[in-house]
């Protein structure tokens, strides 16, 4: 079952005393899969795991519910009380839906309900980008499928959030990717370019996937308590912070891929990535972003970097294929 667990008794199996019991009594105060007795046994390696350090998760349950209770306070969303059915669907829809449940969980039962959660979202929503389930993968740990909806609704509609970044052609997180490159000082925006570093090959997962698969668990809350409450200003924020902080590094880079480690936080030192999380909503960043007039600069962002681009990619699916051509001498 996924609803919530039964109170009164937890059974876990291979993970042993007092400690397991512990953490699933302080699991039991979520409504997510988290709150399964047999999470730990059935979805130990689960790949939404992945950056789940040093078993952070299992040793912070009660600390991580908490972040996650404040996710939804920040948003102003009330917990689902609804007795959610949990029957898979009779056609899954899209088939990537089963894919990234199947890159997301382990179990059966939780893939199906990811499924039908995807399906509905692509259903309401019009579109549909593996972004989203990344942030959907991780709000079930916590919350029952109708109380992630609602989250996933509001971060799709408001424009506090993330508007547009979950569309299989996710122009609007590329063209705000070219914003903040535009808000950096000039030698490191040319450094970068001049590695091919373009903030679409790595902004739809620091901001479309809010870094859910790339900073440790042990960041990554500290990251989206600050994300739920500042909405998508906080990631143009630490977008300037992580490059102030790394800024010689990449300045003495010598390779795309070198660079690109760093960007995917491979290299980086996990005491630094933690100044720029936190840096990222200070004052000195939240200036420089309340001062943006993010309308021009989106205008900007989409007419220099990528509206002959797009015309190009698109006029050329009307290009006449040699092999549809027919010739004079060919007809009857």
């Amino acid at each position: 079952a996924v609803g919530v667990a039964g109170r009164g008794r937890f059974l876990i199996r291979g993970i042993g005393g007092f400690r397991a019991e512990g953490r699933a009594m302080a699991a039991a105060g979520c409504r997510g899969f988290l709150s399964q007795p047999d999470f730990w046994d059935t979805e130990g390696d689960a790949p939404i795991l992945k950056f789940n350090t040093n078993d952070w998760l299992q040793n912070h349950t009660d600390e991580a519910i908490a972040h996650a209770n404040g996710w939804l306070a920040s948003m102003g969303i009330e917990p689902s009380r609804l007795d959610f059915d949990t029957t898979p669907l009779s056609s899954e829809g899209a088939r990537i839906f089963r894919a990234d449940a199947n890159r997301t969980y382990r179990s059966e039962p939780n893939r199906n309900l990811m499924v039908k959660l995807l399906s509905f979202s692509q259903t309401k929503f019009g579109d549909y980008q593996q972004s989203l389930g990344y942030v959907a993968g991780l709000l079930l740990l916590f919350f029952d499928p109708a109380t992630v909806f609602k989250v996933l609704t509001v971060l799709n509609d408001s424009p506090k959030f993330l508007p547009g970044y979950w569309r299989g052609e996710a122009t609007a997180c590329a063209v705000d990717g070219y914003v903040c490159l535009n808000l950096l000082r000039g030698p490191l925006k040319t450094k970068l370019l001049s590695l091919g570093l373009l903030p679409e090959t790595f902004v739809q997962k620091w901001f479309a996937g809010v870094c859910i698969h790339h900073l440790p668990y042990s960041l990554l809350f500290l990251f989206l308590d600050r994300f739920f409450a500042s909405g998508n200003r906080y990631l143009f924020q630490f977008f300037l912070a992580f490059f102030d902080e790394f800024e010689q590094d990449l300045m003495g880079a010598a390779s795309n891929p070198e660079a690109n480690a760093l960007i995917r936080f491979e290299t980086a030192p996990e005491p630094r990535l933690r100044q720029a999380v936190e840096a990222a909503s200070g004052p000195k960043y939240e200036a420089v972003v309340r001062a943006l007039d993010i309308h021009e600069a989106r205008i900007r962002g989409f007419e220099d970097n990528l509206s002959r681009r797009l015309q190009g990619a698109n006029e050329g699916m009307w290009q006449k294929r040699d092999d549809e051509i027919t010739f004079s001498d060919e007809e009857d």
